[in-house]
């Protein structure tokens, strides 16, 4: 079956290792008569394959994607518009561009649907992700006046501060510290928190889970620590978090402050 125009030139070469390579001929299809802009059509299409081969297992995160000139001469463009093809995908999380060096298969990004409570490493598994963390601080500490005003406790009161880098798959996702009461939870900077998550420590050793939460998020630019913790440059956009959790009696047990690498973050917000 023909089809009108599909962009393919006849006389265009075929190169190692294309993305194109062995694909139907109707995944290539560019209908230049068509009323839908060139450029969406050619988005959509390399939007296909790229799933395609990440479903297939022919490519994964951080393998090399495509270049432009590539896209130029498999579907016949301007480089205008396969530039303006890779632009919206990078900006979708699919793609992260190098200059002068092509286009690769972006990490994943989480996706968290902000219309439930939920336990950062129950959900991150549900995503079908591994979460792991690496505790950079554990100690008892007085807390700032912001941090108590939240807690609801006095000035002089004290927290326990966990100062936590939390990973997806060995790559670095947040660097958060969290503050809970002495009064609610003694002794918690002795616990083991290696090996146990922190509320389901907090359900086993205290009987004193937090079951809902309020959050905030802000987007920022990283500092230079943070950004090197996080490894990202200095000056990368992420996203401020706080997190206020509470008990069933809505007492606060858990005040938390951090920021997520904006590469690997996507919110979404269900209104009903």
């Amino acid at each position: 079956m023909s089809h009108p125009d599909i962009g393919i030139p006849g006389s265009a070469s075929r190169w190692a290792d294309s993305p194109f390579d062995g694909l139907e001929e109707r995944r290539l299809a560019i209908d230049r008569h068509s009323g839908v802009p060139l450029f969406l059509q050619l988005t959509k299409a390399v939007r296909e394959i790229l799933v395609l081969k990440v479903q297939e297992g022919a490519l994964k995160s951080g393998d090399f994607f495509t270049t432009e000139k590539a896209i130029c001469q498999r579907f016949g463009v301007s480089t205008i518009t396969a530039k303006r093809v890779l632009d919206d995908l990078e900006a979708e999380g699919l793609l992260a561009r190098q200059r002068g060096r092509g286009t690769y298969v972006a990490q994943r990004r989480v996706n968290q649907v902000l219309d439930h409570f939920y336990r950062f490493t129950t959900e991150m598994r549900a995503q079908g992700m591994q979460p792991t963390w690496n505790d950079l601080h554990i100690g008892v500490v007085t807390p700032d006046p912001n941090v108590a005003a939240a807690l609801r406790i006095r000035a002089l009161d004290k927290v326990t501060r966990i100062e936590r880098l939390r990973l997806l798959n060995d790559e670095p996702f947040l660097l958060a510290n969290s503050y809970l009461p002495q009064s609610l939870y003694p002794g918690l900077d002795r616990q083991d928190h290696k090996s146990v998550a922190l509320y389901d420590l907090l359900a086993q050793e205290y009987n004193l889970a937090p079951v809902r939460c309020c959050e905030t998020f802000e987007p920022v630019l990283l500092d230079r620590r943070s950004a090197r913790l996080l490894r990202v440059r200095s000056g990368s956009p992420g996203m401020l978090w706080e997190h206020l959790a509470y008990s069933v009696e809505g007492t606060p047990l858990e005040y938390a402050r951090g920021v997520i690498r904006g590469d690997r973050c996507r919110l979404t917000v269900d209104l009903r």
